[in-house]
């Protein structure tokens, strides 16, 4: 039987929480043409609230908003990410991973601001281990190390990490979690 798509935003305070957790995952700038395709990916039915919500989450500095060139950008505040973060539980598990899966695609480090550090060291038996560090103003986000035979090896795998990092965090997040959609 499938489930109604939005069977689980029966109030505004569900959608408020709902767009909170998109622009959460994000993590950077949304504009409101790619805001509004992600939310009518995900409901049955597009209505006027969801741009109430938007307001509402603005006015009350829950979400940051922008203009630019005609066209408006959103982002979460650490107010809204404080306040929602506790209420993300609230909204259906598998209406939040059908959400997830389509934000995905807009997940990246460049756009977020993250800082990245890749350094190399020495390990045991003559091998050497390349350690990729991302970091936002929250602290780290992703920390992963690989131990390799060879300095070449480690040194193509540093240049890889600096050159493409969204690349190398969603194969990481491919790898862990086995979300195809990290890779689209």
């Amino acid at each position: 039987m499938k489930k109604n798509k939005d069977s689980v935003l029966n109030t505004m305070m569900d959608i408020k929480v709902f767009l909170l957790f998109l622009l959460d995952n994000i993590a950077h700038p949304v504009d409101h043409t790619t805001l509004m395709t992600i939310i009518m990916n995900n409901v049955d039915v597009m209505s006027f609230d969801y741009e109430e919500c938007l307001r509402e989450l603005v006015d009350s500095e829950h979400l940051y908003y922008d203009e630019v060139d005609g066209e408006r950008y959103y982002m979460i505040s650490d107010k809204g990410r404080f306040v929602a973060s506790e209420l993300y539980d609230n909204l259906d598990a598998d209406f939040r991973e059908r959400s997830l899966r389509l934000a995905i695609k807009h997940i990246s480090l460049t756009d977020s601001g993250a800082s990245l550090e890749s350094y190399i060291t020495e390990a045991e038996a003559n091998r050497f281990r390349v350690t990729l560090v991302a970091s936002d103003k929250y602290g780290e986000i992703m920390r992963s190390a690989i131990v390799v035979n060879s300095r070449s090896e480690a040194e193509r795998i540093k240049q890889n990490f600096e050159n493409r990092p969204d690349g190398v965090y969603r194969g990481i997040f491919f790898a862990s979690t086995g979300r195809l959609e990290y890779f689209t």
